[in-house]
């Protein structure tokens, strides 16, 4: 917001009881006020008070003094004291809207909003074309959240001088409260025509860019406030925000270090900094900070906000929504709360609840994309459904050269929502849009990736396996399940973890931590999987260790613990070495419907081979080389291959199966897996919680004829 103080002294008429011309004295006094207020529009306030200070000591019936001094004492930090000195100065002449003006700021400074009111109301009566003081009055009724009072003043002030920048500045900042985002953008592009240097017109507009999930342009309009002013705080700490929206926290926690070297315990910047270290799922150091923060403002709704953002990603759930009911009932507007809420409900398998709640955040914010994202697995789209016309409405209204978030999110949520309805000829052609924006978003080096998969094959041979010289830890609790996405493996943890004897732990990125760890604590460990050949017996003991502590956390007395991390496929060889007695299950899917599925999935994690179609195939086909490499090199009993189909078609044959092969007596209870209330975080969620059906077998078929790129790098690996 910018409000303006004015030392301006207009000419005013002679008060010194002398006919014709001005006298010395008075002239002496208007060229000290003069210099003074030369002295306050530069910055200099002390010069401006010590001046202005003299002039009332020789004349106190000055009102101009006053009023310098009283600005002058604002700027210096002692706003009490400049009230005091205005209302003198208004006592000397109470027709002057310019000292009024200078009253209401300084009581909205002092938080006394209503008395700022009547100072500015009176300025204006004075003066109806006081600018400053409408600006001014705006600014108090978008302190009160009064939104479209405060737009009408500053229009009010911008019908008389066009071209006042910070009032465009601000109207901008009211229309985005008002949800009005493109009419805000326009506003602060005035703004910065007329003042190109605007530091806050270009973080204000970074702010309105990331409120449509337009991040990259956001961030792009933050860096240049920060170009005209390297020290803005505010704008650094907003780009932290968006760099960590953007999934670069280690980059935003490069600009949160010096913000917070600069300014110790800023509330702001720790917030940032707590949501970065969740991006980089380091749970524990985000839980300190957050600490910290409650610990001053126990009621914080944006830190209660983060902590709740915490305990859904650790499975706190009660925790979660405990921290969400006390932001709602302080905020009950508050869309970041809501999609939590509705996040938290869909693990936990209440779906009308999650849907209930995705709704109110699109209610109150339209735009809110991770809200459709969040939605869509639960939705059964129908041609009447409500949220159709939406969705289609907020695409139309893009440009269409955009290619951010929002049209990517919209993209993948119109082609779910045509292929609920059998319009696979619309799907497609969201999907493709969806997924070719989401693959430019994303480095990838497919060289480099496909040979890795060769190397862990060099790495993992049978006769490596058979004579590694570390015997292993012999716990039998841990019980991977690996795969490719979208095989199953959702539905396979879930009828193993319905078994009483059983947790689930769920997708949990232990192992991969675990060794990270290792190769920071000792520099000179090479890269998996090179790592396996040089760690040492006590360095494979520990990470064995380790790695079961982190596992076994909250899973109680359970005999076996799931650990459904699919993209350990490319460690099941240092699984076996750490854990030979532990089960590996690998789930399989038919490969054309595993990719399918794959490619119109937009997933949490990056994963760049996913969404072009000639590379997701051919990635599949070194995935596949690689289990048929295990299968060659583990002993026998270690890998089960489960195939999705085969468990749709005869559920309790496999489910059997499955428990009989991980050593646990039967349980009924694995054949009513989707009446288990164990959280469930997958994109196959709300799948888990229905009774098995068919509907997903065979599904490549009604897309055969576009999807020519899959099925060629497929090759042989597509079925007939």
């Amino acid at each position: 917001m910018n409000a303006r103080i004015s030392a301006e002294a207009p000419a005013l008429a002679p008060t010194l009881p002398v006919p014709g011309q001005p006298t010395k004295e008075w002239m002496s006094v208007q060229g000290a006020l003069k210099l003074a207020a030369d002295h306050f529009n530069a910055g200099r306030f002390a010069e401006a008070l010590s001046i202005a200070e003299q002039v009332k000591a020789a004349r106190p019936d000055i009102a101009d003094a006053w009023n310098i001094i009283a600005v002058s004492q604002h700027r210096m930090g002692r706003t009490e004291d400049g009230i005091q000195s205005l209302k003198q100065a208004i006592k000397l002449n109470s027709r002057n809207p310019g000292y009024y003006a200078n009253l209401g700021e300084m009581q909205r400074r002092m938080g006394r909003p209503d008395a700022a009111i009547t100072a500015l109301n009176k300025a204006i009566r004075l003066n109806a074309r006081a600018y400053p003081a409408w600006n001014n009055l705006g600014i108090v009724h978008y302190e009160k959240k009064h939104f479209a009072k405060a737009a009408e003043c500053y229009r009010q002030a911008l019908a008389i001088q066009p071209n006042y920048a910070e009032a465009h500045n601000n109207l901008g900042n009211a229309l985005r409260n008002l949800g009005q985002f493109d009419e805000a953008i326009a506003e602060y592009e005035q703004a910065l025509a007329l003042r190109p240097d605007y530091p806050e017109a270009c973080n204000n507009m970074g702010t309105v860019l990331r409120d449509q999930n337009r991040l990259a342009e956001a961030e792009q309009a933050y860096r240049r406030a920060i170009s005209l002013r390297p020290k803005y705080f505010d704008a650094r700490n907003n780009l932290a925000n968006v760099l960590i929206q953007r999934r670069q926290p280690d980059l935003a926690l490069r600009v949160l270090t010096d913000l917070l070297a600069e300014r110790p315990g800023d509330r702001q910047a720790l917030l940032n900094v707590a949501r970065a270290h969740i991006g980089r799922r380091d749970y524990a150091a985000a839980e300190k900070v957050l600490r910290q923060i409650l610990a001053a403002s126990p009621d914080l709704p944006e830190a209660l906000t983060v902590y709740a953002e915490l305990c859904h990603e650790t499975d706190r759930f009660d925790d979660a929504l405990a921290m969400l009911r006390k932001v709602t009932a302080r905020q009950p507007e508050n869309p970041e709360a809501w999609n939590l809420i509705g996040l938290v409900h869909k693990a936990l398998g209440a779906m009308d609840d999650a849907r209930a709640a995705f709704k109110r955040t699109l209610k109150l914010q339209p735009a809110a994309i991770d809200a459709y994202a969040n939605m869509l697995d639960i939705e059964t789209f129908t041609p009447d459904h409500p949220l159709l016309p939406v969705m289609e409405q907020q695409l139309a209204a893009l440009p269409p050269e955009a290619e951010d978030d929002r049209v990517m999110v919209l993209n993948f949520a119109l082609g779910k929502a045509y292929d609920d309805m059998g319009d696979y000829g619309r799907a497609i052609d969201h999907y493709r849009r969806a997924t070719a924006l989401r693959r430019r978003q994303l480095k990838y080096n497919e060289a480099a990736t496909l040979s890795f998969f060769d190397d862990v094959r060099k790495v993992f041979t049978a006769e490596f396996l058979a004579s590694s010289g570390f015997d292993g830890n012999q716990s039998d609790r841990p019980l991977f399940i690996v795969g490719f996405p979208r095989s199953g493996s959702t539905l396979v943890e879930q009828i193993l973890a319905s078994h009483p004897q059983v947790y689930g732990a769920g997708e949990v990125k232990h192992l991969p931590n675990v060794l990270s760890s290792l190769r920071r604590a000792v520099p000179s460990l090479p890269s998996y999987p090179a790592i396996v050949r040089a760690m040492t017996a006590p360095q494979m003991t520990r990470v064995a260790k380790l790695y079961l502590d982190r596992l076994s956390a909250g899973a109680g007395n359970a005999r076996r613990i799931t650990d459904k991390l699919l993209a350990n496929f490319y460690l099941v060889g240092l699984i076996h070495l750490l854990f030979p007695r532990a089960k590996i299950v690998h789930t399989m899917r038919d490969p054309v419907d595993t990719c399918l599925s794959s490619w119109t999935k937009l997933f949490r994690d990056d994963m760049p081979h996913s969404y072009d179609l000639g590379e997701l195939g051919r990635y599949y086909v070194k995935y596949a080389e690689l289990m048929d490499h295990w299968r060659a090199v583990l002993p026998a009993g270690t890998m089960l291959d489960i195939q999705y189909e085969d468990v749709v078609r005869d559920l309790e044959g496999n489910a059997r199966r499955l428990i009989d092969f991980v050593g646990l007596p039967w349980d009924d209870a694995c054949l009513a897996f989707h009446k288990s209330r164990r959280p469930v975080k997958t994109a196959s969620a709300a799948a888990v919680r229905k009774p098995l059906y068919d509907a997903a077998v065979g599904r490549w078929r009604r897309y055969e004829d576009h999807i020519g790129p899959l099925l060629a790098a497929l090759g042989d690996r597509v079925r007939s």
